[in-house]
């Protein structure tokens, strides 16, 4: 198992330093046909979103299978330019993993783009209150993982939940560790300049 922790994604660190067919059937099915890709296009989706969670350095333990387990799970939803994808002071309700576009923070703290992963610990349904707010720069595109999501993937794929898990305990004791640094880095400079 990998143990060294990266953070792909982040564009930039803004701190100092996821058949009966009866005839009601059949009328489900045709409808499908007009407003559903065909299968094709769907396996040509799963793939693509195989890769890209294979991309992710919170699933990078996982197996190909694992993968595809949990991409069955997450759920995409694309936000506009400017829209919130989560609010200061709101519980959170998934982790979230940039596809496409880029999410910034408002004060900003971080610039993000694929495959970044942000509000980690919302996925294990700690009921934290966000101390900060994200809004979409430009459309984006967002994969979310939430904790019903996280207690399927344990109860049914265990062995792919425990990965996910260590991967998400070590990735929030380094975003910890990080926060702390920077504080002491704020307060070693406003002591500095007192001295001044």
């Amino acid at each position: 198992m990998n143990t060294k922790l990266t953070f792909r994604g982040l564009k930039a660190l803004l701190l100092p330093r996821r058949p009966n067919l009866g005839a009601a059937d059949i009328g489900a099915l045709r409808a499908r046909a007009l407003f559903q890709p065909p299968d094709t296009v769907v396996a040509e989706r799963r793939r693509s979103l195989m890769e890209f969670l294979g991309q992710v350095s919170l699933f990078e333990d996982l197996g190909r299978r694992e993968i595809g387990h949990l991409a069955r799970i997450v759920h995409e939803r694309d936000y506009g330019d400017g829209e919130y994808i989560c609010e200061e002071g709101r519980p959170g309700a998934a982790l979230f993993v940039v596809r496409r576009g880029a999410g910034a923070q408002e004060v900003p703290l971080a610039l993000l783009e694929p495959p970044a992963s942000f509000e980690e610990w919302a996925a294990i349904g700690t009921g934290v209150v966000r101390w900060f707010s994200v809004r979409a720069r430009g459309p984006v595109s967002l994969l979310a993982l939430g904790k019903a999501d996280l207690d399927a993937l344990i109860v049914n794929f265990p062995g792919a939940a425990n990965k996910v898990l260590i991967r998400l305990a070590g990735i929030m004791a380094a975003r910890l560790q990080m926060a702390i640094e920077a504080e002491t880095l704020g307060e070693s400079a406003e002591l500095s300049e007192g001295k001044s």
